[in-house]
């Protein structure tokens, strides 16, 4: 009975060890694909989006200008159809602010609505933010693969919109090709296919489809004209600044 009970204790303790360091390889693997999609330190882009209902085919097309400095920092202002142009974002650390030229004056966004699908796209608020993913999800390896890995991400802190991730990462160049996104009953309600492309010795994402399963519906995101390390300032994401765009 001792030599079961201490054989017990032995493959329980590796056991252990051997969840410990899985543990620790996935969130090395979901470091190393922060440091890809995080690696230039600030962007400049012309955007398209392509919103198509799966239903019927029908859809409609707007652009957009991007400003990024680091992870935390973002402009997004739209250039067209004619009724959405000057209708912009500015996301701060924890803050998101809505511009509407009618208005006059920006508004904060709060938690709840960063969830809601943002001018009839299929990215919400959330979903558009560049997050350190390996600061805000507990990572498991689902599948070591020879080109990629797959993880289960788990937030951190409770996410209203999402469950769960379930992320496909480059093997070689550790950027994310696919993220599929769970609801609060662990259904798929979501999922992004990111096509990459290497500009200046970065990876960046030049193709981004995203398609609401629940609603049949997908935007594809198109970045062109990009300009990366441009020395923006923080002085170029305020609050008046969104208010007063660069002629």
């Amino acid at each position: 009975m001792k030599t079961n009970s201490t054989l017990l204790s032995v493959i329980i303790f590796f056991s252990f060890i051997l969840s410990a360091n899985a543990q620790g390889n996935a969130y090395d693997i979901l470091s190393k694909m922060d440091n890809t999609i995080l690696a230039v330190k600030d962007k400049v882009a012309d955007i398209e989006m392509e919103m198509v209902n799966l239903n019927n085919g029908k859809g409609n097309v707007k652009k957009a200008i991007l400003m990024q400095k680091g992870a935390t920092k973002k402009i997004f202002r739209y250039t067209y159809p004619e009724s959405d142009k000057g209708i912009a974002t500015l996301t701060l650390p924890d803050e998101v602010y809505l511009y509407l030229p009618m208005f006059k004056k920006p508004k904060k966004i709060t938690n709840m609505a960063q969830g809601n699908a943002f001018n009839k796209t299929d990215f919400s608020l959330s979903d558009a933010s560049l997050i350190p993913y390996a600061k805000n999800f507990t990572p498991t390896i689902v599948e070591s693969g020879e080109l990629t890995y797959v993880l289960e991400l788990n937030p951190k802190h409770d996410i209203e919109e999402y469950s769960r991730l379930i992320v496909t990462i480059n093997r070689k160049h550790f950027y994310p090709e696919k993220i599929e996104f769970f609801d609060k009953k662990s259904k798929k309600i979501k999922e992004a296919i990111y096509k990459y492309k290497k500009i200046n010795n970065y990876w960046l994402a030049g193709v981004v489809t995203m398609t609401n399963l629940k609603k049949n519906h997908k935007t594809t995101l198109k970045m062109t004209n990009v300009k990366v390390n441009q020395g923006l300032t923080d002085e170029d994401f305020t609050v008046e600044k969104l208010a007063q765009p660069k002629k």
